[in-house]
């Protein structure tokens, strides 16, 4: 029995054989595919530039592992870790939703003020959110453990 290895192509997700070393499709070389830098990306993520990046699994040279997995397990609940490796968009969105999750555990704990008819729709659905960053957070914690975590790259101009 024969088995063919296949691998996705991290820009366009195209399947090819392993042995390939550049993406029919796309043209993306994987021999510089493996020196391309987060520094690089992030300067091309503020640029605008979102054709030269490539999310890739694992870290790049330039990346710390273990600092990432601590600002992960530590404040990754107000997305430090995103911020860390330039997905600005996302810690964003982590740290907005960590801050309403706090005003709400404030106002219905310390103040005991239990909300009620329109408000207590908008307190539930803000409640949700927040328990799905903290959810994103806690299977952030694993990907990038198990060295899954997606790190925007680029390769130098």
């Amino acid at each position: 029995m024969i088995i063919f290895e296949n691998k996705r192509c991290p820009r366009c997700n195209f399947k090819m054989p392993k042995e390939i070393m550049t993406c029919p499709k796309c043209r993306l070389n994987y021999s510089k595919f493996e020196q391309a830098t987060n520094i690089e990306g992030k300067r091309a993520l503020k640029q605008r530039e979102y054709d030269r990046v490539v999310y890739r699994s694992g870290c790049p040279s330039d990346i710390a592992r273990w600092k990432l997995l601590l600002l992960t397990i530590f404040f990754g609940f107000i997305g430090m870790h995103n911020y860390y490796v330039g997905r600005t968009k996302r810690g964003v969105f982590f740290t907005i939703f960590f801050i309403v999750g706090i005003v709400n555990a404030i106002i219905t704990g310390i103040l005991r003020i239990e909300p009620s008819g329109e408000l207590w729709e908008i307190f539930t659905f803000l409640v949700l959110i927040w328990g799905i960053v903290i959810f994103l957070w806690i299977i952030d914690i694993f990907k990038v453990a198990l060295n899954k975590f997606k790190i925007p790259v680029s390769l130098p101009r």
